[in-house]
């Protein structure tokens, strides 16, 4: 009896090594899709700033952001369910654990280079507004300034029709 009940132990730890493994392939996956929505947003903001393309990809980035906490989450319960197991047995799983470790390494530089692309693309938008609140206060000034002229036109041109009508 207890032979089985380690097999059956073995075999849930196994099952379980396998969901932290597809989830780190999943959140891997996600940081992927991230990043390439960083590069189209980084591409709509030096060609014109579409803000249509701009928002879908900000929409995009978002729910991949909720299914990363959502497989953040999981990941965790799991690995707090088998944590003291695995690390009993880690010579059986020696194989899923090094493939974890080389997930876990390219979630980190994925999240690194998300968070540079990040930067680039804020300090890009910052760059953008700046520009067109400049623009809009130039729009403004010279519309400020033609009304200026034009007011100041129309009073020396001015003559009262009165005075040209009387014949002294």
């Amino acid at each position: 009896m207890g032979a089985d009940r380690e097999r059956g132990k073995m075999a849930e730890i196994k099952q379980y090594v396998e969901i932290l493994l597809e989830s780190l392939k999943k959140k891997k996956s996600m940081l992927q899709n991230i990043l390439e929505q960083n590069i189209r947003q980084e591409e709509v903001i030096r060609n014109n700033c579409d803000m249509d393309e701009f928002d879908r990809t900000v929409k995009l980035k978002r729910r991949y952001i909720w299914e990363l906490e959502s497989l953040d989450s999981g990941f965790e319960k799991v690995y707090a369910r088998i944590k003291e197991e695995l690390s009993e047995v880690k010579e059986h799983h020696r194989d899923e654990i090094s493939q974890m470790q080389k997930l876990i390494s390219e979630i980190t530089d994925l999240s690194v280079r998300i968070q540079a692309s990040e930067e680039r693309n804020k300090k890009l938008v910052e760059t953008y507004f700046s520009y067109t609140r400049g623009k809009i206060r130039e729009s403004k000034k010279s519309v400020r300034v033609a009304s200026d002229y034009y007011k100041s036109m129309s009073g020396t041109n001015y003559t009262d029709a009165r005075l040209m009508d009387r014949k002294n």
